[in-house]
């Protein structure tokens, strides 16, 4: 976590920020609407095609095609950025009408997953320790943030997404309330 962010306040919000998504039993989209009241799309920095390496999360053997992506979601009405987001999936795991949606609109996974009734459990998240998206990454990193955490994502006991999010300080305003 950011320097800035070492004051009790900054913990208490992390904190509230965890005890919320670990209660929820519903995608990340859904909760980041119920919680700004407006809907959320991700706008894309960057999205892909790479090769898996030998060691990998997603238990794919070294060579197989993977689909990067790193977005940012929105608010839709206010333009707020609430999360920067990077996941690496398996586009072989997944149903052709969900990678067809992945590619050509601005709807978050979350969304994607849900309206195409695609069930999925999700790992406990664990902190990328360290890891920050970078311009690079097809996204400026943010200098703070109030909570980092990777996860995976699981379609019939096989993992199909690798998901590395931040959530950003415009949180704050709704964990308050």
């Amino acid at each position: 976590m950011h320097a800035a962010y070492g004051s009790m306040v900054a913990v208490t919000m992390r904190v509230r920020l965890e005890s919320a998504l670990s209660e929820t039993g519903t995608t990340v989209t859904a909760f980041l609407e119920a919680l700004v009241g407006e809907p959320i799309d991700a706008h894309q920095r960057r999205h892909g095609t790479v090769v898996a390496g030998t060691a990998n999360l997603l238990g794919v053997e070294a060579g197989h095609l993977l689909v990067e992506r790193s977005a940012v979601l929105q608010g839709r009405r206010s333009a707020q950025t609430f999360v920067n987001a990077e996941t690496l999936l398996v586009p072989s795991r997944l149903p052709t009408a969900f990678c067809r949606r992945l590619w050509t609109s601005a709807d978050p996974i979350g969304r994607i997953m849900a309206e195409e009734g695609i069930d999925f459990t999700r790992s406990r998240p664990w902190s990328p320790e360290g890891r920050r998206p970078t311009a690079s990454d097809g996204f400026e990193a943010p200098d703070e943030y109030l909570l980092a955490r990777t996860y995976l994502i699981e379609i019939d006991g096989s993992p199909v997404m690798e998901i590395t999010e931040w959530f950003l300080p415009s949180l704050e305003l709704f964990l308050r309330a």
